[in-house]
């Protein structure tokens, strides 16, 4: 058996329906532990962050605000995905996927509180103040060192990972995107998008944050200018639409998708599986990489990340949901069921007052922004396993690749970094199993009025 037909097997293993089952499990086991935040708690999380941007917590610790963490995981979570995905999971499950999706976002929220709760509670400030931490060092530090090697896999599916998924696949994005709809040369795309990330990445997390607290509000603005033409063109349709999600969501049977217009017919599992795939792997909560950024804030308890965790999923949220619901109500999700999502996303864009230029122009900004945040992960990963001295060969690597991107190539690197990438979840999800019991304490403290203590070192 080669390497490829392994990855294979073991990528059918790790995107597939029990995968699916543990992430939701997982994130209701967090959900009960934690009192569910993303419901009883949701007002107090708003406050404590979109409604406190501007506070500083300069004297505990970190290197970057908790708005700026916040940013840098939201720039690589909010990405292509965001766009095409959501598309190609109404393509692919109908509009019965939307709902499945929103369940997966709901216990998700909990996930991600706790992601980034453990982030700051475990990490590691050095005394040239800088910070290492996330899953490799929850996972070292809140499981013990008989752990360690659970920790050292973590890490190196995030240094590998970043390769892929934050890379060649986001650097492709944005050639193709700037090719197709602008006729920009690949190979100068790719010495663009080379400077500029490799400019980015030379001045560690807090070039990286600068750059993130820009990148996301221009991300949100125009994903604004892209979908309120078509929301508007489409706004009749969308109580119909919001009512076929639901109707859709247990049984479904399309009368007619695809390209020749065949007739299709979906079952439960199909639109289980494109719905909880698609709210899974677009906010990204379980695999860990956000809690990379939310250890690096300036924040004096963890559960106030923890906050940020929730409003990044509620942002999220609201990106996929009108992308989705706007296609829905297009109409033209019968005509591509089963089809093929980029042909069906540019049919939706032709309709916009700038046509499909605008969809190129999202992607382009959209797959930008993640790749600088997963170099940044990448290279976490990377110094958890070879120390410091590797922060440089890795940014150069990654540079490279980032070249190399537009230009194509190197599908089955590609294909074995989204696996690993997957594999991500699997030691995180096993920690976040056995420090669900400290996340809950540490939050009724927080809202009990005692003050954090952070753990000793062993």
């Amino acid at each position: 058996m080669d390497i490829l037909t392994l990855n294979d097997y073991v990528n059918r293993a790790v995107y597939g329906e029990w995968m699916m089952l543990v992430f939701i499990l997982v994130g209701l086991y967090l959900s009960l532990r934690t009192g569910f935040p993303q419901l009883l708690r949701l007002g107090v999380a708003l406050r404590e962050t979109l409604g406190a941007i501007r506070e500083r917590f300069l004297s505990f610790g970190g290197q970057i605000t908790p708005f700026q963490a916040a940013m840098v995981a939201m720039s690589a979570t909010i990405g292509t995905g965001h766009i095409i995905g959501m598309v190609g999971a109404v393509v692919l499950g109908g509009p019965g996927a939307v709902l499945w999706m929103w369940v997966a976002y709901l216990v998700g929220m909990a996930t991600k509180f706790s992601e980034a709760v453990l982030a700051v509670h475990f990490r590691r400030q050095y005394t040239d103040g800088s910070v290492l931490g996330g899953p490799m060092v929850y996972i070292r530090y809140g499981l013990g060192r008989r752990m360690a090697w659970l920790a050292a896999l973590f890490a190196l599916f995030t240094a590998i990972a970043a390769f892929g998924i934050g890379n060649l696949s986001q650097s492709g994005a944005v050639g193709a995107a700037l090719a197709q709809e602008f006729n920009v040369p690949p190979a100068v795309t790719g010495l663009l998008v080379a400077l500029l990330v490799g400019i980015l990445l030379a001045g560690g997390i807090r070039s990286v944050a600068r750059f993130a607290q820009m990148i996301v509000p221009l991300k949100l603005v125009l994903f604004l200018l892209a979908i309120l033409p078509l929301i508007v063109i489409h706004l009749e349709s969308l109580p119909a639409a919001l009512a076929l999600v639901f109707s859709s969501a247990l049984s479904f049977q399309a009368a007619a998708g695809g390209a020749a217009g065949a007739a299709v017919s979906l079952g439960l599992a199909e639109i289980l599986k494109a719905g909880v795939g698609r709210g899974i792997f677009a906010n990204e909560a379980g695999l860990g990489s956000a809690a990379i950024a939310h250890a690096q804030a300036q924040v004096d308890h963890p559960v106030r990340q923890g906050f940020w965790g929730l409003t990044e999923m509620l942002l999220s949220l609201t990106v996929t949901t009108l992308m989705a619901l706007t296609f829905i109500a297009s109409g033209l999700w019968q005509r591509f069921l089963g089809g093929d999502r980029v042909e069906a996303a540019r049919a939706l864009f032709a309709e916009h007052p700038l046509g499909v230029a605008m969809l190129g122009l999202m992607l382009a900004v959209f797959a930008l922004g993640t790749m600088v945040s997963w170099g940044f992960y990448g290279e976490e990963g990377a110094a958890y396993l070879f120390g410091e001295g590797i922060r440089w060969p890795y940014r150069l690597t990654f540079v490279t690749f980032a070249f190399v991107g537009p230009m194509g190539g190197l599908a089955a690197l590609t294909s074995v970094a989204d696996t690993l990438n997957g594999l991500m979840a699997i030691p995180n999800l096993v920690a976040l199993l056995a420090l669900g019991g400290l996340v809950g304490r540490l939050v009724r403290e927080f809202f009990s009025g005692m003050p954090w203590q952070p753990p000793e070192e062993d």
